[in-house]
């Protein structure tokens, strides 16, 4: 019995950093062959991946914080700034950049909205528990604001929590 809650854990920890590993559909198939509790499951699947999003949150504000990394992003900046005046676009350039419009002005929008401190946990929340936006980029995002570390693990763990109970609850609700 603990071997499933601590291979749940790994296996939760391991893909709050890889997206393409899936936590949910072994939450479905541990509960569904197993018949061990959804409650169970899903608080041992939330705080592996709060443990790992927290990771993340920590390193992109570590980044973020970093006066090398911005002296960077600043020379690459003023770089860019002489560049554009230099070069005119070519159509490739012109049609990728009307593709990437909307895309862009979606994203421009969602930012917007995380900037505004009142939004920001119900963001978080939201997409700790729907996943939209992905709780990975909204980790990263958030971690440049002022959202504090015991805030930020609070909602996630609670959204991600409530997700993943309601998803081991499923085999028991459509198989009966």
């Amino acid at each position: 019995m603990i071997a499933a809650y601590v291979s749940t854990f790994l296996t939760a920890l391991w893909s709050a950093f890889v997206p393409v590993t899936p936590i949910e559909p072994y939450l479905i198939a541990l509960a569904a062959m197993t018949g061990y509790g959804p409650v169970g499951l899903g608080l041992t699947a939330a705080v592996g991946q709060t443990i790992g999003k927290t990771a993340i949150f920590l390193g992109a504000r570590g980044v973020f914080r970093s006066d090398r990394v911005k002296r960077w992003l600043y020379a690459v900046s003023e770089h860019r700034k002489r560049r554009v005046g230099d070069r005119p676009d070519s159509p490739l350039r012109q049609r990728v950049r009307a593709l990437g419009k909307p895309l862009r002005a979606a994203a421009a929008k969602l930012t917007a909205l995380l900037e505004r401190p009142a939004l920001t946990l119900p963001i978080l929340f939201l997409s700790a528990f729907a996943g939209l936006p992905p709780l990975l980029a909204t980790s990263i995002y958030i971690a440049g604001t002022r959202v504090r570390t015991p805030t930020f693990v609070t909602v996630c763990l609670i959204g991600r929590a409530a997700r993943f109970i309601v998803i081991a609850c499923a085999p028991q609700i459509f198989l009966g």
